[in-house]
C-alpha cells in the first residue's frame, strides 16, 4: 500500500511537472506563420482540478512547416487571410507516455477568405512502457469500460511489467474551414478522420494518449473541432475550444460487441497573451469541462471533469527579407 501510494504522488507530480508541455488547441497550426520555412514550438498540457477521472496530456512539440504560395511568391511575409498555398509539414513530440513523429502534406486551393483546408497527416508513436489493456466492452466477463477508462486505473499500471512497449501508426485526414478576421482573429470548423494501427500483445484494447480515449488495434477516430481566437487589444485575445472525440466499433461473429463506440466532449475559455513581431509568442490559458456522451461509461463526480489547460507557442525566423508583393 505505501509503495503504491509513493507511486501515486510521484506519478501526479511527474505529470504536473509536464502539464505545461497536449496540443489540443493549436490554431490549425497556422499562427504568424510565413511563406517559406517556419519553425515553431510548442509546450503544452492540461490537468484536472480533481484527479480520478481525466488522464492529464502534456506534450512538447517541434514543427516545420513550408509554406508554398500558389499565386505570387512572396516568401519571408506573414500569410494572407485569404492566401492560396501548398503546406508540407513535419514535427516531433514527445510526452512523458510516448514519442514520435507526424509527415503532413496539404494545402489552401482557393484564394479567399473563408478559406478551405484539407491535409493528410502519416503519424507514428513510441510508448514508453506506457500502452495499458482496457476494456472496450461491457459484459459480465470484462466488467464495466467506466472501471478502466480512468486516469487511477491507467496511472497504476502504466511503467510497470502490466504495460507494453508498443507502436502505433494512424493516417489522418483533416478537412478545415477557417475564416480570418482582424489582427490574427479567426474561426474555425473542422473534421478529422483518422486511422489507427497498433502492433500491441493485449487483443487490441490499448489506449490513445493523444487523444485520451480507449482505442481498438484497427479503429477509427472522428474528431469533430471548433474554434475561436478572438483578439480585443494589442496583446490580448480571447480563446476558445470545442472538440468531439468518436471512435467506432466491433462485434463479433455472434453480434456481440469486441468493441463498444466511445466519444467524449470538451470544452476549453480563457485569455491568451501574445507578443514579439520577427519571433511572435502566444501563451494560453484556459478552463473547460469535459463529458463522455453515454453515462453509464463513466464512473466518477462532476467535479472530476473541470480542467485547466495552458499552452506556450513560439515561432522563429530564418531571416528571410521579405519579398515585395507586387
Amino acid at each position: 500500500m505505501k509503495f503504491r501510494l509513493f507511486q501515486k504522488i510521484a506519478f501526479g507530480v511527474s505529470l504536473l511537472a509536464s502539464a505545461s508541455l497536449a496540443d489540443i488547441f493549436d490554431m490549425n497550426g497556422l499562427y504568424r506563420l510565413q511563406y517559406g520555412p517556419n519553425l515553431n514550438m510548442i509546450l503544452s498540457g492540461n490537468t484536472p482540478i480533481v484527479w480520478g477521472q481525466w488522464m492529464n496530456q502534456g506534450t512538447a512539440t517541434a514543427s516545420f512547416n513550408w509554406i508554398e504560395p500558389l499565386r505570387d511568391l512572396p516568401y519571408g511575409n506573414f500569410l494572407d487571410p485569404d492566401a492560396a498555398f501548398l503546406r508540407f509539414s513535419m514535427d516531433m513530440e514527445v510526452s512523458p507516455f510516448y514519442g514520435g513523429f507526424r509527415l503532413g502534406i496539404g494545402g489552401r486551393p482557393f484564394k479567399m477568405n473563408p478559406q478551405v483546408e484539407a491535409r493528410f497527416i502519416y503519424e507514428h508513436y513510441t510508448y514508453f512502457n506506457s500502452n495499458v489493456e482496457m476494456t472496450l466492452s461491457s459484459n459480465l466477463k470484462n466488467g464495466s469500460i467506466a472501471d478502466s477508462w480512468n486516469a487511477d486505473w491507467i496511472s497504476d499500471r502504466v511503467y510497470t511489467s502490466d504495460a507494453a512497449v508498443d507502436l502505433m501508426q494512424n493516417f489522418a485526414f483533416f478537412f478545415d474551414l477557417e475564416y480570418a478576421m482582424g489582427s490574427d482573429g479567426l474561426l474555425g470548423l473542422g473534421v478529422h478522420f483518422t486511422l489507427v494501427d497498433i502492433s500491441t500483445q493485449f487483443e487490441g484494447k490499448s489506449f490513445d494518449y493523444r487523444r485520451n480515449i480507449p482505442v481498438f488495434s484497427r479503429d477509427f477516430i472522428i474528431d469533430l473541432v471548433a474554434y475561436a481566437y478572438i483578439p480585443f487589444s494589442e496583446h490580448w485575445a480571447l480563446a476558445c475550444h470545442l472538440n468531439q472525440y468518436n471512435t467506432g466499433s466491433s462485434r463479433s461473429s455472434d453480434g456481440s460487441y469486441l468493441k463498444e463506440p466511445l466519444s467524449y466532449t470538451i470544452g476549453l475559455l480563457g485569455p491568451s497573451l501574445r507578443w514579439g513581431d520577427t519571433s511572435p509568442n502566444k501563451l494560453t490559458l484556459m478552463g473547460g469541462f469535459w463529458m463522455r456522451e453515454k453515462e453509464r461509461f463513466y464512473s466518477g463526480k462532476v467535479s472530476q471533469q473541470f480542467l485547466v489547460h495552458l499552452q506556450y507557442q513560439r515561432n522563429f525566423g530564418f531571416g528571410i527579407r521579405p519579398v515585395p508583393k507586387e
